[in-house]
């Protein structure tokens, strides 16, 4: 009986051992957003300069640039959404997380619910924003609209 035992014992710990499997390790995507380029006039006189547009991860949002993220520099960026009136109503923040540092903060929030979208240049809604990033570098700008992620878009900081 104490063979028969040890033996099951001996299978099992076998059949165990051998089941293990490494964990998955879910890797973040920090690759540097697709953007959108088009030359545009942008004085009086005719002078032309491109239109920059970032695409974020689940294309339902993106942003125009009006100038690339250098650190420690405030520069215009006006988002765009696609979706639902009952999402993109709620307030919105961007939360930037640097791959260098791990670093978080809240680069961009609109303090209240907005009962009416915005539509603009084919967008369901529209939020100007001013924002900085304090060091060059990969970030990832997360957008969230109340307490949901809405979607990612990374960006590269430039160097002073």
């Amino acid at each position: 009986m104490k063979k028969i035992l040890s033996l099951v014992t001996i299978i099992c710990l076998l059949l165990i051992g051998c089941s293990k499997q490494e964990p998955t390790i879910k890797t973040e995507n920090w690759e540097v957003s697709g953007t959108l380029v088009r030359e545009v006039v942008v004085t009086d006189d005719g002078q032309k300069g491109d239109f920059v547009f970032r695409i974020g991860n689940n294309g339902k949002l993106g942003f125009a640039e009006y100038g690339p993220f250098i650190e420690g520099e405030k520069q215009k960026y006006m988002w765009h959404f696609w979706g639902e009136q009952k999402v993109l109503t709620q307030s919105f923040k961007v939360i930037a997380v640097s791959k260098e540092t791990g670093e978080n903060l809240t680069v961009f929030e609109t303090p209240n619910n907005n009962p009416d979208l915005t539509p603009h240049m084919g967008a369901d809604h529209h939020i100007p924003s001013l924002m900085m990033l304090p060091s060059p570098g990969l970030w990832k700008l997360k957008a969230y609209f109340g307490e949901n992620l809405f979607g990612s878009v990374v960006i590269n900081v430039e160097e002073k």
